[in-house]
């Protein structure tokens, strides 16, 4: 993998629905020991709610079999997931009380573009403990072969940047990669055009303060996939969870015949 995709590959990776929130096939990475990570069988994604008729046949046709939903309860009820076929398994995990949320931390910043910043790299310094369950789950789902999958949430961005980057790093892409994927949300993800065409709130915020109601700088950086975001929490992952390794088995409980069913199942 170059540090600059192919225009022919990144056109296959965004896939083009009336209705999709920053909706990506993950194949195509080359791994550090050469190998290619399987196209079609994870999709990242944003939330599922808006598809329309014309998006059901291609949607369909990608013959997903589970969708991992990494949100709160709370927005699985505003938006629930409308996925075309009945057969795929919809999975879900247990919000607890600490869990992070951009609207809990912004309580605490001054309400400006640089207090938001500081919120989102808070947010994402949050993430990869507060996820545990739900990255295990995917990592679960991944192994058991229930593929291809989706991993999604509000915008695609945040908890399934951090989760899609874990997933990653299992596979053995390199950290330059994983920022590039993750960076790609910038130029798929109109969120700005989404939000005002659907009045959706895309996890950030709620009916007391929606998104439209905030200064366009505030929305910039909520909207953003900024680096120094993901590398927040990644840098959780090596420092105060003892690097990938470790947090995979004595974090995440997963032990290394899971992380070699995940490379059997997604690696070329």
């Amino acid at each position: 993998m170059t540090s600059v995709e192919s225009a022919a590959a990144r056109d296959r990776r965004v896939l083009t629905l009336e209705g999709g929130c920053n909706f990506r096939d993950i194949g195509g990475y080359t791994t550090m020991d050469g190998r290619k990570v399987k196209w079609g069988q994870v999709y990242r994604a944003g939330v599922l709610t808006y598809f329309t008729p014309a998006d059901h046949e291609p949607l369909k046709v990608l013959g997903v079999r589970a969708i991992c939903d990494l949100r709160r309860e709370e927005e699985r009820g505003r938006e629930p997931g409308r996925w075309p076929d009945p057969a795929a398994a919809a999975l879900y995990w247990a919000d607890d009380e600490d869990m992070p949320t951009v609207r809990g931390f912004a309580r605490q910043r001054p309400q400006t573009a640089a207090g938001m910043r500081d919120v989102m790299i808070e947010v994402y310094k949050a993430l990869p403990t507060w996820m545990v369950p739900r990255i295990r789950g995917l990592l679960e789902c991944a192994a058991s072969g229930k593929l291809p999958l989706i991993v999604h949430c509000a915008a695609g961005k945040d908890r399934t940047g951090v989760a899609i980057a874990v997933l990653m790093k299992v596979l053995g892409v390199d950290e330059s990669t994983i920022m590039q994927d993750y960076l790609l949300t910038n130029e798929a993800g109109n969120f700005e055009e989404f939000v005002r065409a659907r009045q959706s709130d895309l996890g950030l915020a709620d009916a007391h303060r929606p998104l439209m109601s905030m200064s366009p700088d505030i929305r910039k950086v909520l909207y953003a996939a900024d680096p120094d975001y993901l590398r927040a929490a990644l840098q959780v992952i090596a420092t105060e969870h003892g690097g990938t390794d470790n947090y995979l088995e004595n974090v995440l409980g997963v032990d290394r015949q899971t992380i070699e069913r995940i490379r059997d199942a997604l690696l070329e």
